[in-house]
C-alpha cells in the first residue's frame, strides 16, 4: 500500500518525503533544488535541539492559532 501525504491526500514518491515532528504524519518536502515536487510543509532550525525539524502544514497552521510556540520565530525554509 502506497503512502500518501497526511496534508494534501495524495501519494508520496520515495525521495521527497519528511516526517512531521509534531503530528508524526509523512508529508511532500523537496529534498534538492529544483524538484518538482509540491511542498506541503516545512523546516525550522531548532536551537534548544541544534538541529532541523519538519513539520506539515496542518500542524503549522495549528500553532499559529493555538498560541503555542511558532516554527516561525526560527530560522524557516
Amino acid at each position: 500500500m502506497d503512502q500518501v501525504c497526511c496534508v494534501c491526500g495524495e501519494a508520496l514518491d520515495e525521495e521527497n518525503v519528511s516526517r512531521c515532528r509534531l503530528c508524526g504524519g509523512s508529508f511532500h518536502l523537496a529534498w534538492s533544488t529544483g524538484a518538482n515536487v509540491k511542498e506541503c510543509g516545512s523546516y525550522f532550525f531548532h536551537p534548544e535541539s541544534c538541529g532541523l525539524n519538519f513539520i506539515c502544514r496542518s500542524c503549522e497552521a495549528n500553532m499559529g492559532s493555538g498560541g503555542g510556540q511558532s516554527p516561525s520565530q526560527f530560522t524557516t525554509s
